[in-house]
């Protein structure tokens, strides 16, 4: 890195510690409720009714690892809420299990399984049955590995719907969308970020840049939140973009981010140094942030999680590496 670039980016992060600074002071202070002891744990989720936070966990003296769920008023202790580890739908319906080379998805009311041939990779939960996933090379440069993206309604024969290179599906953003990020040809510099109709094929590329990270689609699917690093000044940075057409916003932060609703962004900035964290809100009507809540704490690693309610926020402390939850304003 160069002594110009030092430089600027020196300059950046003092500038975002000082504000980080001053809306300490400024933002409400949370009294955390901590949810665990000892230490634990990963993969904090939050339950669809926003009660309670499920986690994988093995405490001592436990035979094997379980998913462990605890409720967010810390009025009980963790218990084991599923015996078994898998890739759990956001609505606790339906649980994934890769099996070498293939998944096997099954419904939980009443234990009816489809077989994938997914190559051991992830799925992707989407609306009326329907999961996608992405089948990708093993070898080779992952820029210039193909990979192809299938769609699937349990019950029926996969279907391809895209082939691209260093990428694939992120998100659905309704029964027949997806979102997908990659390069068209292997020999491409840049990715794109584009949607998919997955009946019609029709695409619409949203951004294009050397590398897109964090992309998060907004709860109803019409907005979609990305960073762009390693590229040219003019590019890199964070952006809200509406998925069905329009201009990205180029926004004027750095940090970790989630929606909180369909017309919010909750985010804590990149700083050094900071005493706490605060959580800020980006209002997408008004295009104006303000700092939310401090969290009277330090988040380990970027581990925080907004309630699906869009009333609390879960968090894994630093200091103890416990779980807290904190009521939003």
């Amino acid at each position: 890195m160069n002594r110009r670039l030092l430089l600027a980016v020196a300059g950046l992060t003092g500038l975002l510690t000082t504000l980080a600074l001053a809306a300490t002071s400024s933002a409400p202070k949370a009294t955390p409720v901590r949810l665990t002891s000892g230490g634990c744990c990963t993969g904090t989720v939050w339950t669809p009714d926003s009660r309670s936070l499920l986690y994988i966990d093995r405490p001592p003296g436990a035979a094997q690892a379980a998913v462990y769920g605890v409720p967010v008023s810390g009025a009980s202790a963790p218990g084991v809420r599923f015996s078994r580890i898998a890739f759990y739908s956001p609505d606790l319906k339906y649980a994934a299990v890769p099996q070498g080379n293939r998944t096997v998805v099954e419904r939980l009311s009443d234990r009816k399984r489809w077989t994938l041939p997914t190559q051991g990779a992830g799925v992707l939960w989407g609306p009326d049955e329907q999961v996608a996933y992405t089948v990708s090379a093993q070898s080779g440069n992952y820029d210039r590995r193909v990979s192809r993206v299938y769609r699937v309604t349990l019950g029926t024969a996969p279907r391809l719907v895209a082939t691209l290179y260093g990428g694939g599906a992120t998100a659905w953003l309704n029964s027949g969308t997806l979102l997908l990020s990659g390069k068209i040809r292997a020999a491409d510099r840049d990715r794109q970020l584009f949607t998919l109709n997955v009946q019609t094929g029709a695409r619409r590329t949203l951004a294009t840049a050397l590398n897109l990270r964090g992309v998060q689609p907004s709860p109803d699917g019409k907005w979609v939140a990305y960073s762009v690093a390693f590229d040219t000044a003019a590019r890199n940075g964070m952006f809200v973009q509406p998925t069905g057409g329009g201009e990205a916003r180029k926004l004027g932060w750095f940090g970790s981010y989630q929606w909180r609703d369909s017309g919010s962004l909750l985010y804590i900035p990149l700083t050094l140094n900071v005493a706490t964290h605060t959580v800020w809100r980006y209002d997408l009507g008004t295009a104006a942030s303000r700092p939310l809540l401090n969290l009277a704490a330090k988040v380990q690693s970027g581990d925080w999680q907004v309630s699906p309610d869009g009333l609390k926020v879960a968090f894994r402390k630093t200091s103890d590496g416990n779980i807290y939850v904190a009521a939003l304003p």
